[in-house]
C-alpha cells in the first residue's frame, strides 16, 4: 500500500525438473499457497530470464580454486555473515580435521545448488505444517466464519493437483484426512450417539470420492497405492472413523431433510450449472477404433447407472445414492448425443437387459436393490428418438416394484417416498410417449396397475393421462381417456 513503508524481502526458490521445490522467503507470512515475494520473484525469472545470472553448481567453483583461493572464499563468507555462520563453520571446521567423524566418513560433500538425481522424486513444494494448521483451524470454527467454504477450496486445490498430475496431490490430502480424522468432535459425537451435522459429513463425502480419484490413477506405481491402501486400512480401523452408510444405524428420518420431489427437484438442487459443450477428443493408440474419451466417459456413467447395487442402512447414505445418480445423469444431460453416442446407448441398454445380477435392468434383481427408475426414465428419453422398442422395453422392466419392506429389518427405507415418485415420473414419461399407439399405451397400463401400489400416485398418473389425452392441439386420444378412466377407477 502508497501508505505502508516499502520493505525489501530475501526470497530463495529451488528448480528441478520445471518445479518449484522449495522456497524460503523472509517476510514471514505464514499461507499454504507462495507468498506475494516468491510469486514476484518466479514471474521476474519467467519474464526476464535473461536478467537472472546462471552459475555452475558451487561445487563445480570450487573445484577450479587453488589452496589460497578456497582459503580466501571461505573467510570473506565467513565475514560477510559471522554472526549467522561462524558458530556452524567451527564446528564444521573441528569435525573436518577429526578423523573419526562422521562428515569424515562420507565421501564428498553436499551442494544445494547442483540440483536432484534424475532418479529422485521431483514435487512442487508444499508447506505441510501450513497445511495441518489450516485444516485444523477451519475445523474447529466448526463451519462458521466460512470455514465450510474455506475446506472446500483446499479440496478443489487438491483436485487441480491431480489434474496436474502433481504428486502433492496426494499428500496435501493426507494431512487434511489426518487432521479430520483428529478433530474432536468426532469422539464426542460417538460418545453422545448423535449424528454429525449435514455439513460436516458433506466434507467427509469429498474426502472420499478425492481419495478415490486418486487410488484410480492409472498413472501411479504399484507401491504407491499399496502405501495408500495401508493408510485407509489404518484410518478405518481408528474407532471414531465416520462410516460411509451413517452413523451405525442410529439415524431416524429427517423430514426437514427429505428429498424434493417432482421432475424438477435436480434441478416414471444443482443450482444453475454453466453449459459446457463436450466435444471427441482421440484416444490413445491402444484404445479401439472410434473411440474417444467422450464415448469412454459415457459409456463408464452408463455402466455404473444401470449396476445393481444394494441400498444402504442410514438416511443420509440413502439420500445421497439419490443425490449422485441424479448429479451424474445432470451431467450426462450436457452432453449432445451424436450417432456414436446412440450406438453406445444401445449397446448398453441391451447388455443390461440380458446381462445377470450385475444388472440392474437384468431379469433378476435383489428384492434391496437400489431401484433403476430415475436411470431407465433418462435411458428411455435418449433412446426414444432412434430405437422406441429398446426404449420401452428398457422402462417396463425397470417399472417393477422389486423390494421388500421388513419390519425391525435393515435397509429402513428413508427415501421410499422420492423412488415411488421416480417410479411414477417413468410412468407418466412412457404414457406422454406412447399417446397415438394402443398397444403401447395397454403395455405401458398392465405395467402400471402391476407394480404402482400407491394410490396417490396413480390417481396423478390417471390426471396425466387425461391432460395428455385432451391436449388443445388435436383431438382427444380415445385410448389414452381410457388409462385415464382405468387408472381413476382403481
Amino acid at each position: 500500500m502508497p501508505s505502508e513503508p516499502e520493505t525489501v524481502c530475501n526470497v530463495a526458490i529451488s528448480f528441478d525438473r520445471c518445479k518449484i521445490t522449495s522456497v524460503t522467503c523472509s517476510c514471514g507470512n505464514k499461507d499454504i499457497f507462495y507468498c506475494a515475494h516468491v510469486v514476484a520473484l518466479s514471474l521476474y525469472r519467467i519474464r526476464k530470464p535473461d536478467q537472472v545470472k546462471l552459475h555452475l553448481p558451487i561445487s563445480e567453483t570450487l573445484f577450479q580454486m587453488n589452496r589460497d583461493q578456497l582459503q580466501k572464499f571461505v573467510q570473506y563468507l565467513i565475514t560477510v555473515h559471522h554472526t549467522e555462520v561462524l558458530p556452524t563453520a567451527q564446528k564444521l571446521a573441528d569435525e573436518i580435521l577429526s578423523q573419526n567423524s562422521e562428515i569424515n566418513q562420507v565421501h564428498g560433500a553436499p551442494d544445494p545448488t547442483a540440483g536432484a538425481s534424475i532418479d529422485d522424486e521431483n514435487c512442487w513444494h508444499l508447506d505441510e505444517e501450513q497445511v495441518q494448521e489450516q485444516v485444523k483451524l477451519f475445523l474447529s470454527q466448526g463451519g462458521y466464519h466460512g470455514s465450510g467454504k474455506q475446506l472446500n477450496l483446499l479440496f478443489a486445490k487438491v483436485r487441480e493437483m491431480l489434474k496436474m498430475r502433481d504428486s502433492n496431490g496426494a499428500r496435501m490430502l493426507t494431512l487434511i484426512t489426518e487432521q479430520f480424522m483428529a478433530d474432536p468432535r468426532l469422539s464426542l459425537w460417538r460418545q453422545q450417539g448423535t449424528a454429525m451435522t449435514d455439513k460436516y459429513r458433506q466434507l467427509w463425502d469429498e474426502l472420499g470420492a478425492l481419495w478415490m480419484c486418486i487410488v484410480l490413477n492409472p498413472h501411479c506405481k504399484l507401491e504407491q497405492k499399496a502405501s495408500w491402501l495401508k493408510q485407509l486400512k489404518k484410518w478405518n480401523s481408528v474407532d471414531v472413523c465416520p462410516w460411509e452408510d451413517g452413523n451405525h444405524g442410529n439415524e431416524l428420518p429427517n423430514l426437514t431433510n427429505a428429498l424434493p420431489q417432482g421432475a424438477n427437484a435436480n434441478q416414471e438442487n444443482m443450482g444453475q450449472c454453466k453449459s459446457l459443450e463436450y466435444q471427441h477428443l482421440p484416444a490413445q493408440k491402444f484404445l479401439e477404433e472410434g473411440e474417444s474419451y467422450l464415448t469412454l466417459a459415457v459409456e463408464v456413467a452408463l455402466i455404473g447407472l444401470g449396476q445393481q447395487r444394494i441400498m444402504p442402512d442410514g438416511l443420509y447414505a440413502q439420500e445421497k445414492v439419490c443425490r449422485n445418480e441424479e448429479q451424474l445423469i445432470s451431467k450426462l444431460q450436457e452432453v449432445e448425443l451424436d450417432d456414436t453416442l446412440v450406438k453406445i446407448f444401445r449397446k448398453q441398454a441391451v447388455f443390461l437387459l440380458e446381462a445377470g445380477p450385475y444388472s440392474g435392468l437384468g431379469e433378476v434383481v435383489h428384492r434391496e436393490s437400489v431401484p433403476m427408475h430415475t436411470f431407465a426414465k433418462y435411458l428411455f428419453t435418449s433412446l426414444l428418438p432412434h430405437d422406441a422398442e429398446l426404449a420401452y422395453k428398457s422402462a417396463l422392466r425397470a417399472m417393477r416394484y422389486v423390494f421388500t419392506i421388513v419390519p425391525n429389518r435393515y435397509p429402513r427405507w428413508f427415501t421410499l417416498s422420492h423412488i415411488e415418485s421416480q417410479q411414477c415420473e417413468l410412468a407418466s414419461t412412457m404414457l406422454t410417449a406412447a399417446k397415438g399407439d394402443v398397444r403401447r399405451l395397454e403395455t405401458v397400463l398392465e405395467s402400471i396397475q402391476k407394480n404402482i401400489h400407491s394410490s396417490s400416485h396413480i390417481f396423478k398418473l390417471a390426471q396425466d393421462a387425461f391432460k395428455i389425452a385432451t391436449l388443445m392441439d388435436s383431438l382427444p386420444d380415445i385410448t389414452l381417456l381410457k388409462v385415464s378412466l382405468e387408472l381413476g377407477l382403481q
